[in-house]
Formats: C-alpha cells, sequence, structure tokens
C-alpha cells in the first residue's frame, strides 16, 4: 500500500471512527442489520460450498477435475480444467467463493497468475438464494424478476469470462498417447496427489479455514453497513444521488432510484432494497437499477474480493473494468429481456415488510439445493468432456 493510499484510508477509518462516537444508537442499530444479514443468510448461503470446496482441493478431486476437464475449460475460457471448480461453485453459491477457491488453486500453483485474474473476474456472481430469494421473492413480490435479474446476472458475467479469453493463450494439443484415455489419466493424477494427513485433519482444517473466511465476510458486512449508514444520517448519500441523477438527466432517473444506486455503490442488499421501496419510479426503472447494482455488487463485495486477493498478481483495476463490463452487459440483457416478457412481468404489492424481506425463506434448504446442483453440473462437464474426447 502507497503512502497516499495509507493516509486516504486513516482519513475515511479517522471519519468512521468519529461517527461511531457522535452516533452510537445508529451505528449499533446498522451493525446489528449487518449482523442478521450475515448470520440469517450469507452464513447458511456459504459455509456449505467453503467447507465442500476446501475438503475437494485438499482430497486432490481439482487435480481429477484439472485433466478431465481440460477439454472444455481450454477451448471455451483458455483456463485450466481445475478451474471448473471455480465457475461452478461460483455460479451456484455466491460472493466471494470465486475468489477463496482462486486464490487456493492459485496457492497450489494449479493457475498462472494471468489466469488467476481472468478467472476471479466474472466467477463472483451473487448467489441464486439472494436474487430469486431475496430480491426476487421478497423485494420485487415476483418470481418473474428474480428469473429476468439472474438470467441477465449469470449471462453477463459468463459473457465477461468469454471477452477475456482472449488474452489467455491459445489451447495447446494434449500430449496424450492414443492408448491412454482421458479417464484414465484423470484417476492418475487424483492419485497422485498425496496428502499425509488424515481424513480427520482434512475435515477440521477445512471448516477451519472456511470459518475464518466467513468471519472475515462478517467483519466487512458490518462494516460497510456502519459506512453506509453513515453517508445517510451525515447527507452524503443525497449528494451521491443528486449527482447521479444530473448524470442520467437524459434518462429522466428518479431520485429515489438514484439514491438507491448510491447505496448499491458501496453495498447491494441496501442498496436493492432501496431501488425497489422508490413507491413512485415506473418498474422498468427498478428492474435496471437493481440489475446494475447486482453487476456491481458494490465495494463491500469488491473489498472483499481483493482482501482475498491480496498478495497476487489480481489488479484492482482490471476487476474494477470486469465490474463496469459487466453492469452494460447486463443492463442490455435484462432490457431486451424485460421488452421480451413485458406482457407477463409485473410487481406485485407487498406482501412482506421490507425489512424482513431477506428472511421468508429457508436459506439452509435453498443453499444445500444449489450446492447440489453445483455438483450435478460439474457432474454433466465431465460427461461431456468424456463424449467430446472420443
Amino acid at each position: 500500500m502507497g503512502n497516499y493510499s495509507r493516509v486516504f484510508f486513516l482519513i475515511i477509518i479517522l471519519i468512521l471512527t468519529t461517527f461511531m462516537i457522535i452516533n452510537p444508537q445508529e451505528t449499533v442499530t446498522a451493525a446489528g442489520m449487518g449482523c442478521k444479514l450475515w448470520f440469517t443468510i450469507l452464513l447458511p448461503a456459504l459455509l456449505p460450498f467453503f467447507i465442500v470446496a476446501e475438503l475437494m482441493v485438499s482430497l486432490g478431486f481439482v487435480n481429477f477435475l484439472g485433466v478431465i476437464l481440460e477439454p472444455v475449460m481450454r477451448p471455451i475460457f483458455r483456463l485450466p480444467g481445475c478451474s471448473s471448480l471455480v465457475v461452478v461453485m461460483g455460479f451456484t453459491s455466491g460472493f466471494p467463493i470465486g475468489a477463496v477457491l482462486s486464490r487456493r488453486l492459485y496457492d497450489e500453483k494449479l493457475l498462472t497468475a494471468d489466469e488467476a485474474e481472468r478467472l476471479v473476474s466474472f466467477t463472483n456472481n451473487s448467489s441464486p438464494l439472494f436474487i430469486l430469494g431475496a430480491v426476487g421473492v421478497g423485494m420485487f413480490g415476483s418470481p418473474l424478476a428474480g428469473y429476468v435479474l439472474a438470467f441477465s446476472h449469470y449471462l453477463s458475467n459468463m459473457l465477461v469470462g468469454l471477452i477475456w479469453r482472449f488474452r489467455g493463450s491459445p489451447p495447446i494439443t494434449r500430449s496424450l498417447r492414443r492408448e491412454q484415455s482421458l479417464l484414465q489419466e484423470a484417476c492418475r493424477a487424483f492419485l497422485q496427489h498425496q496428502n499425509p494427513r488424515g481424513v480427520g485433519a482434512l475435515l477440521g482444517d477445512a471448516i477451519k479455514n472456511s470459518l475464518n473466511n466467513i468471519l472475515a465476510i462478517a467483519g466487512f458486512v458490518i462494516i460497510f453497513s456502519v459506512l453506509t449508514r453513515m453517508l445517510a444520517v451525515w447527507g452524503i448519500m443525497d449528494g451521491i444521488a443528486m449527482m447521479l441523477s444530473y448524470l442520467f438527466k437524459a434518462l429522466c432517473l428518479p431520485y429515489p432510484v438514484a439514491y438507491g444506486l448510491g447505496m448499491g455503490i458501496f453495498e447491494i442488499t441496501l442498496g436493492t432494497r432501496t431501488v425497489v421501496l422508490a413507491s413512485q419510479a415506473d418498474f422498468l426503472y427498478k428492474l435496471l437499477a437493481a440489475s446494475a447494482i447486482l453487476a456491481f455488487s458494490g465495494f463491500s463485495i469488491i473489498a472483499q474480493v481483493m482482501s482475498i486477493m491480496a498478495g497476487t498478481a489480481v489488479r484492482l483495476s482490471f476487476y474494477m473494468l470486469s465490474r463496469l463490463i459487466q453492469l452494460i452487459l447486463s443492463l442490455a440483457i435484462t432490457l431486451l429481456t424485460y421488452k421480451m416478457i413485458v406482457p407477463h412481468l409485473a410487481v406485485s404489492s407487498f406482501t412482506i415488510p421490507y425489512y424482513k424481506a431477506l428472511y421468508s425463506f429457508d436459506a439452509w434448504n435453498l443453499s444445500l439445493f444449489c450446492l447440489l446442483i453445483g455438483l450435478v453440473l460439474i457432474t454433466l462437464m465431465m460427461f461431456l468432456s468424456l463424449w467430446w474426447q472420443d
């Protein structure tokens, strides 16, 4: 960290500390909301994925995937086969599992610096649990709205990965003997992965590492909840909203939606909720604003990702550029999808108080269902790779 960055960071910390001293009640309320969000949604949504992913790496399953899915990942993304685990888990779980797994594979020397940077740029997504459950059903009161947002979010991020593939090296012809099958080589790679520790030790390490990651996420969520509350109480968010309204004056962006976008710049959940609650705004404005917030993900998520990738060659500028590209693509896809299904898409009146929108469904069951989908996708990709090789 440079001198100017440290000074800037110190100023932010001092301002935040001042707010906490002056407004203790606001601080406690905001921190409590962040803690409740983490405990009710993020903990069940991410912890199973963290533990399973850690075990897959420790047991050498990624070595197996690295060989068997090489024919799929190299032509599509110009990434090694082991990155398939990151792609599948990143698209079925949520922030920041893509960064956690990318860092893990980078530390295991299964990814180069360029591959890690490209991989982490498109494998950090909002979870289906959040988009379909919290945003679609809980906030918009419309499952179809959740499907539109999920489709645009995942497709746009996948397109980011396809765009960055052109920065990667062209696929290299596999040097396999004709009589040696892909499955045999994959099994050999799995068996060659030696780990002297017992299953109990590996499970214990996986749980400890996963809990460390999930607790770090809790800290980010609480800090940014307090930060966004500070910006709102001191009127800074109003200034950001007015600036956004002026910048998008030609689009007639309503002020409440601009305010929600300003919140979304810092924290994805608060921003999305604020946009949906803009009563006088047109539904299309709300849908597009929610899509933009989900694509950008907010400085809270970006800080989590960059903290996990600290010490690697992953650049903040590259990750931010990827988010801006996804934002543009997501807006275009959302608009086109809305135009196609507009007669069938409408927001219903709220049947759930907005402050309960995030906690109105069983997060644990949905999380395990998403994990099952991820494992099924990996299995299907393996069959595709074997069929392709034949």
